[in-house]
């Protein structure tokens, strides 16, 4: 995948999305506040090796809908650029989400977002309620799911080799099974798992 290199920025970014809405056009607008507020929200946050900025994997995951899954649908590329910033920023909710960007978008941030850990203290108990809902997802919720999962694994270079153990097993157990049952990035996952 050489369109997920460090190469990449937003005026690269935003030529993909001109080639499917000019840049008057209200979609490409929505986008790029997307962009912006995920890039404001994430700034000074870094991914595991303390190096890379996490904004590279919110921009990536949307790069893998955009350039590998061909999607074009405004809204999952919103959702998309937004996938965790309700997780992982404070100021950042649903209502907000929503409000700003209309309830198909934050129906999908929902979905992509775990439970807090204000409703479940225990991590295994919140992670079996947030892998429970995916039985009830919409297809749309796996394009973003699928594609931050396998942007996921084609980093955990970075992580602690418990912590990578741990991701393998789960993608096995909860996103493997969807991503036969969708036909999404199957075989991207796999073999992502073949070479951890």
């Amino acid at each position: 995948m050489q369109f997920l290199t460090a190469a990449e920025n937003r005026a690269s970014f935003f030529r993909r999305v001109a080639l499917y809405y000019p840049t008057l056009d209200w979609r490409y607008k929505l986008i790029e506040q997307a962009y912006n507020d995920a890039k404001d929200a994430f700034r000074g946050k870094y991914r595991d090796d303390q190096k890379t900025r996490y904004f590279e994997h919110i921009r990536a995951v949307a790069l893998i809908l955009l350039d590998y899954l061909r999607i074009r649908d405004y809204e999952l590329i919103v959702a998309a650029l937004l996938h965790d910033i309700v997780e992982d920023i404070p100021s950042w909710t649903i209502e907000r989400v929503r409000v700003k960007y209309g309830e198909r978008v934050a129906l999908y941030v929902q979905y992509l977002t775990k439970p807090s850990k204000e409703e479940y203290a225990d991590r295994d108990e919140r992670e079996l309620v947030y892998h429970t809902r995916f039985d009830a997802a919409p297809r749309e919720f796996f394009l973003i799911k699928l594609a931050d999962r396998l942007h996921n694994l084609l980093t955990l270079y970075a992580c602690t080799p418990e912590k990578r153990q741990r991701k393998i097993v789960e993608t096995r157990r909860y996103y493997l099974p969807h991503a036969e049952k969708h036909l999404i990035l199957m075989h991207e996952i796999e073999d992502a798992l073949a070479e951890l």
